[in-house]
């Protein structure tokens, strides 16, 4: 069962990935057009701009395929589209793991999970990981950081080398003090930089978790796509257990809970939008790197992981969006099509500013001087965080029992070590994993299976990470935040 193609007044939900990459680049470039007057915009092939400031945007459980500069014809992001067409975006873009809390740390550092030691949401950082705001903080930047969640609260380690680290969270749901709205991630930054004046050099991180469940966009986006709003609408948990519903009822009520979704992607995307505004009012922007970026996305009724993720490393959780807009709008319109991860963000960054790489990070930096020619080919992993517990015997890494995948080029190799099972896709050909090419392999299949295997066997055994536990502060009251989240099971 899908959501995809099931009506309610205005829109049908976009289907998983937006459709081939093809016409993805074909809506993309429209949209640019109205922007930039023609999708052949120039790059410009003069020095790349100096840069005084670093803005790290993060969205919580966003999917790629749910915004217009990636294809969406649907759920409406004007002010994102509109920041989209002055940057650099990531065609093939993914996360190591659809977890807010380690795919965070491998953002900031560079590293896989199994290498960095956070394996899911609630265990600490290791101080030994050099992250981003630290080396920043060192190069001279005053490093600010803004939490929407709990799942990144300084209880976790993860506020290292933040000057300022803002986790005043406030709730609208039952979780207490578990998470915020992205109007006040907004108000929030806006009044720091009004009360301290911007300094000479700012490195920014802004997270926002409203895709996050439980889907409540505040008025008017609650209505902006399912004019019913949330009347008569159950919780995702209700919806699951609740065995009377017919399945006719609940098509329809799936239908609602995805519009819901698109109205937190939409709501989000205007608070953004009030961001940059304030960036480019105060000087900021213009001399700003700016990194967009989602952290995974969400199910929305695929592959059984239905409204969540963590427990699958199919495409609906592992694909993200990464978009790098430079000082002035330097080489914007630029849509590299090559793999790239998250862990690609942090060396790319750090190349671009001219400082050293930490030793044993997993990234590569993207040279600015290739992004016009093209970025080269990249082998990429992803592994699955849940579930938890009962499978993390594993003395190596917590993980090594979960779904694991290994990318390379249009090919997506998958093995279930707890459940059994092997997969292999052909992203370009059937870009929503619906077509298991081991189920009736051609000897050719059978060949890159075997050699995809090894690879992704490699990776696995390369696993050494630092230590870690579980721990929130007062543990009992950490749980209690991250199971009102859906984060424990």
């Amino acid at each position: 069962m899908r959501t995809c193609g099931i009506r309610v007044d205005r829109i049908a939900l976009p289907g998983p990935l937006g459709g081939p990459r093809a016409l993805r680049l074909l809506v993309c470039c429209l949209g640019a057009a109205a922007v930039l007057g023609g999708c052949g915009r120039s790059v410009d092939s003069g020095a790349p701009p100096a840069v005084k400031h670093v803005i790290f945007v993060s969205i919580d459980t966003a999917r790629a395929d749910h915004f217009g500069f990636m294809g969406s014809t649907e759920v409406e992001t004007p002010r994102l589209d509109a920041l989209a067409a002055e940057s650099v975006v990531f065609e093939d873009f993914m996360t190591p793991v659809a977890l807010t809390l380690p795919t965070h740390v491998s953002l900031l550092t560079g590293k896989y999970p199994h290498h960095h030691g956070v394996p899911r949401n609630g265990f600490m950082v290791n101080l030994l990981n050099e992250m981003l705001p630290e080396i920043l903080g060192e190069s001279g930047f005053v490093t600010a950081g803004f939490a929407g969640s709990f799942v990144l609260s300084d209880a976790f380690d993860f506020a290292q080398g933040f000057d300022h680290y803002d986790e005043d969270l406030e709730s609208y749901v039952d979780a207490k003090h578990s998470q915020r709205r992205a109007e006040d991630v907004t108000d929030a930054i806006i009044e720091y930089l009004d009360e301290t004046g911007v300094p000479d050099r700012l490195f920014l991180f802004a997270h926002y978790y409203d895709p996050h469940r439980p889907y409540s966009p505040p008025p008017p986006f609650e209505t902006m796509y399912d004019p019913v709003g949330r009347v008569g609408l159950p919780g995702v948990p209700q919806l699951l257990s609740n065995q009377s519903y017919s399945e006719e009822t609940r098509d329809r009520l799936v239908a609602r809970l995805a519009l819901q979704y698109a109205g937190e992607i939409s709501y989000t995307d205007h608070h953004i939008g009030r961001l940059m505004d304030y960036l480019r009012e105060t000087g900021i922007l213009e001399n700003a790197l700016v990194v967009v970026t989602t952290d995974h996305g969400e199910s929305l009724w695929e592959h059984g992981e239905n409204f969540d993720h963590g427990w699958e490393v199919y495409d609906s959780t592992i694909r993200a969006v990464c978009l790098m807009r430079f000082p002035g709008g330097w080489s914007g319109g630029l849509r590299p099509e090559e793999l790239v991860s998250i862990i690609d963000v942090m060396p790319t960054v750090l190349g671009y500013l001219g400082l050293p790489l930490p030793d044993g990070i997993d990234g590569e930096p993207i040279p600015v001087s290739l992004l016009a020619g093209g970025i080269g080919d990249r082998v990429r992993f992803a592994e699955a965080g849940k579930p938890t517990n009962r499978y993390e015997t594993d003395p190596r890494w917590r993980n090594t029992l979960k779904p694991q995948c290994v990318r390379e080029g249009r090919h997506k190799f998958i093995v279930k070590p707890y459940a059994g099972g092997e997969e292999l896709y052909d992203l370009d050909a059937d870009p929503n994993e619906t077509r298991n090419l081991l189920e009736n392999p051609s000897p050719e299949m059978t060949q890159l299976a075997a050699r995809l295997r090894e690879t992704l066997s490699v990776w696995t055994d390369s696993a050494e990470p630092l230590p870690s536990r579980f721990g929130a502060g007062e543990v009992q009251d950490g749980i209690r935040r991250l199971r009102s989240l859906g984060y424990l099971n």
